[in-house]
This record gives C-alpha cells, sequence and structure tokens, in this order.
C-alpha cells in the first residue's frame, strides 16, 4: 500500500489550530481491503462511547489480526515510521497561525513498538513524571486503532491526551450526513491565553461550531493535538451501516509541553 504524503494536497479546516484533510488519501479499492479486514474481526478490545468497537495496538488482538491482516498490516507499517510523522509535522506546520500552540519537541528518540497504555501503569506513571523523564530523551511513538462504531456512537467536544502531538483519523466508508457520525470541529468562542483554562472537555457555552464533516472513504484528518484542539463526533443514527475508521496519533513518552508567543514574552 503506497503513501506518498509529500505530492498530496492538504485542505486548511479554518480553526483555531492547524487542521486540515487529504481527500482521495487512499484508494476505493485499498479502502474497500482495509474495511473487510477490520469487519472480519470475531472480537474487539474495548467497547466505548456508546458503541465504538476498536482494537489498540499493544494488545494481543492488535498483534494477532496484523498477523492474518496484509493490507492493515501494510498501512501500518506505513504509519509507523519517523518520516511520515516529520511529512505530517511538516504539512501542519504551513497550516499554523501566528497565535497557535506548537510543541516543544526538538531532539527525539522514534520508538516503533511503543504505545499508549488503555490501562494505569505506575513505573510508566513514574517514568513520565517531570523528575524522571527529565533525564531521558523524549521519545515519540505511534498510538493506533482500528474502530468501527455503531448507532449510539458520539463524542462530545473535547482534546485528545496530553502526550499526543499529531492527531489523525482516517475514513474506510462514506456515510451520509443525515446519518450523523459527523467529525465536528470547534473553536472557543474567546481566545485562551492561559493553558490551565483550558479544559480536556470544555463547557458548552465556551466553544462553538466552526465545521463538520460527514464520513467519506480515503479521507485523512490530520491535527496538532494542541490545549484548545477541541473536536467531536456528532451521534451517529444508522441501524444498518456501520462507521468504519482508523483513529492515530503520533505521541510522546510523556506530557507535551506546549508553548505559544505568549510563553515566549
Amino acid at each position: 500500500m503506497k503513501i506518498d504524503l509529500d505530492n498530496l494536497n492538504i485542505k486548511k479546516v479554518n480553526a483555531q489550530y492547524p487542521i486540515g484533510y487529504i481527500d482521495n488519501f487512499l484508494s476505493e479499492e485499498n479502502c474497500k481491503k482495509l474495511f473487510d479486514e477490520i469487519y472480519a474481526f470475531d472480537a474487539y478490545d474495548d467497547l466505548v462511547m456508546n458503541g465504538r468497537m476498536r482494537v489498540n495496538k499493544g494488545s494481543q488482538k492488535f498483534k494477532n489480526y496484523l498477523k492474518n491482516s496484509p493490507n492493515l498490516f501494510s498501512l501500518y507499517s506505513k504509519l509507523n515510521n519517523q518520516e511520515l510523522f516529520l511529512s505530517m509535522k511538516e504539512k501542519l506546520n504551513a497550516l499554523k497561525k501566528e497565535n497557535s500552540w506548537y510543541p516543544e519537541l526538538e531532539d527525539f528518540n522514534f520508538s516503533k513498538e511503543g504505545y499508549g497504555e488503555q490501562k494505569f501503569d505506575l513505573i510508566k506513571y513514574f517514568r513520565k513524571s517531570w523528575f524522571i523523564s527529565k533525564f531521558f530523551k523524549k521519545t515519540v511513538n505511534l498510538d493506533v486503532d482500528f474502530s468501527r462504531s455503531k448507532k449510539g456512537y458520539f463524542r462530545k467536544a473535547h482534546r485528545d491526551r496530553d502526550t499526543r502531538i499529531i492527531s489523525f483519523l482516517l475514513y474506510l466508508n462514506t456515510i451520509d450526513k443525515k446519518l450523523g457520525g459527523e467529525f465536528e470541529i470547534y473553536k472557543t468562542k474567546e481566545q485562551i491565553k492561559d493553558i490551565a483554562m483550558l479544559k480536556r472537555f470544555p463547557e458548552s457555552d465556551k466553544i462553538s461550531l466552526v465545521e463538520k464533516f460527514p464520513p467519506k472513504a480515503g479521507q485523512l484528518f490530520l491535527f496538532v493535538s494542541t490545549p484548545d484542539s477541541y473536536h467531536g463526533v456528532s451521534e451517529f443514527l444508522s441501524e444498518k451501516k456501520d462507521r468504519v475508521f482508523i483513529y492515530g496519533s503520533y505521541s510522546l513518552d510523556r506530557k507535551v509541553n506546549w508553548k505559544n508567543q505568549w510563553s515566549n514574552k
């Protein structure tokens, strides 16, 4: 499965944070192959958010499915490399506004084996602490899950975990907008300069909807997972059709240190 991000056009979304999308990131044929492999899963790691079944990197199911899913393995191998991370970072940097938050990330290692924990791990918790982590070089890794959502799935406005640098969403099938499941992009009603005031789940009266996009096969969204990168999913209403997608991020082995023009003054 070929991925050439450098030669693909990214369309900008007019949001507070750097976010854009690429139409036809994957062909319909490749989407169908990936869709079929995910649909064939006979078990998932968890069921979350009122109807999202997912298999997460790091689980035994994930490893087993990759062995028996040549197209997912091919895509995963392309995503799980430093070159694609840097290419995405460069694409998004071109969308950055003057007052955008940006990660402090000058020097790092890239780990193909690392992944975010779905369950609490005491050793890794201390490893990520400021006092301990300052003695270790930062490490970036790919986190990814293969997901299938059913009727009732929704995601209220939020930002992702504070270890994520770049997040991405790849749709494998097209859903009519009447059926919901739209990717929603939000902004704060007022510009917030204090990072401590940017909650992971903002109060509804503090944000407003910028734009929403129904699932479209082969379309890739990517964005910098800034402290104000609020997004969500409208309630999925279909009883006959599942919403199948791949969600991932390039994450640090610790909390990201975010900077802004105000923090340098």
